[in-house]
């Protein structure tokens, strides 16, 4: 029987006309403030599941969602879950650490109107599967992308990248440029984390042996998921509506411990090799920052424009580290010139 009904059978027995001491509180008065926890901790719990639910985005008018199998060499089969609108040259859009397809949904209509775009959720975020294992390093998520670029037949593809996506397309690129190089026809890369830097102290946190798994199983995914975007909230381009759209998926356990794991995988052992390879990427490259980028810092986008041989840096004012969602009327702009 359950401490409820304990505190209801002793309460017919036990007479509390006295005042109940301290020592000795009342059974009926503890019987009530049990079923007030009880009744506010399933009316929390509801409340959550509810907003969780709602949070999930709804699919915009035009759009095609699927699932899409992809299996790169040693690694199992997974899903990658993908969202689809428009016709026309192909455009993959990859969002970044922590993020979903959300991350497009003020420009991947716009984009639309001209172009086939295709966003997908990384292997392990979003409405992708998410197993658990150690597969979640840049090359990991890079091996995932390139089978499905195959898996699709696109070909003269143009991917847009922001942060750690940007970091999983130039990798992509490089893989298809030893031996098939007229499959990425253009990059566009949004504030990448292009080179080894120290991380930030969200990314910090994740890294830390135990701690990451304990606190974001036990507090509310809207607050990890505020921190890390404390930026674009102090800009007021996203409001708390989008941060649970952010966070929703983040309610699952192998999310979270797809998080952990690529943000303990973030800076790749062989990362020198990497770099000396960059001049080697001859495809146009628009290559966007924040002027207020906390996260990647500018000096990193002006580096990585004088690497590759046919990119242009373009800075986007007033803004933080994501500019689809701060001034993705700007990045548009600079996007519709790019891909003419």
């Amino acid at each position: 029987m359950s401490s409820v009904s304990q505190f209801r059978d002793a309460g017919a027995v036990v007479s509390c006309r006295a005042p109940a001491s301290r020592a000795s509180p009342c059974p009926v008065r503890a019987s009530r403030r049990a079923r007030s926890w009880i009744f506010s901790l399933r009316t929390l719990t509801l409340a959550l599941t509810c907003w969780a639910a709602a949070a999930i985005p709804a699919l915009g008018k035009g759009v095609t969602s699927y699932d899409a199998p992809v299996e790169p060499h040693g690694s199992p089969r997974v899903s990658l879950h993908v969202e689809e609108q428009g016709d026309g040259s192909p455009i993959l859009l990859l969002h970044g650490l922590g993020a979903s397809t959300y991350s497009w949904r003020r420009v991947a209509p716009a984009l639309a109107r001209r172009h086939r775009v295709i966003a997908v959720d990384l292997r392990g975020f979003g409405q992708s599967e998410k197993p658990f294992d150690q597969r979640y390093s840049v090359a990991d998520h890079a091996a995932h992308i390139t089978d499905f670029i195959r898996r699709r037949g696109l070909r003269d593809l143009t991917i847009v990248g922001h942060s750690f996506g940007g970091a999983v397309a130039l990798m992509v690129t490089l893989e298809f440029n030893r031996r098939e190089p007229q499959r990425i026809k253009r990059l566009a890369l949004l504030d990448i984390p292009a080179y080894p830097q120290d991380p930030t102290p969200f990314v910090r946190f994740l890294q830390q042996p135990v701690l990451p798994y304990a606190l974001l199983t036990l507090v509310p995914p809207e607050v990890p998921m505020s921190l890390a975007m404390s930026g674009e909230q102090q800009s007021g381009a996203i409001d708390f509506g989008d941060i649970t759209s952010f966070a929703a998926p983040f309610r699952e356990a192998g999310a979270r411990h797809a998080l952990i794991a690529t943000a303990r995988q973030l800076r790749p052992p062989n990362w020198r090799a990497i770099v000396r390879r960059y001049p080697s990427i001859r495809q146009p490259a628009l290559i966007v920052w924040c002027d207020n980028d906390r996260v990647v810092p500018l000096s990193s986008g002006r580096r990585l424009a004088r690497a590759m041989p046919d990119a242009k840096l373009r800075v986007v004012r007033g803004c933080e580290h994501s500019p689809q969602d701060e001034q993705p009327a700007a990045l548009l702009g600079l996007l519709g010139g790019f891909l003419r």
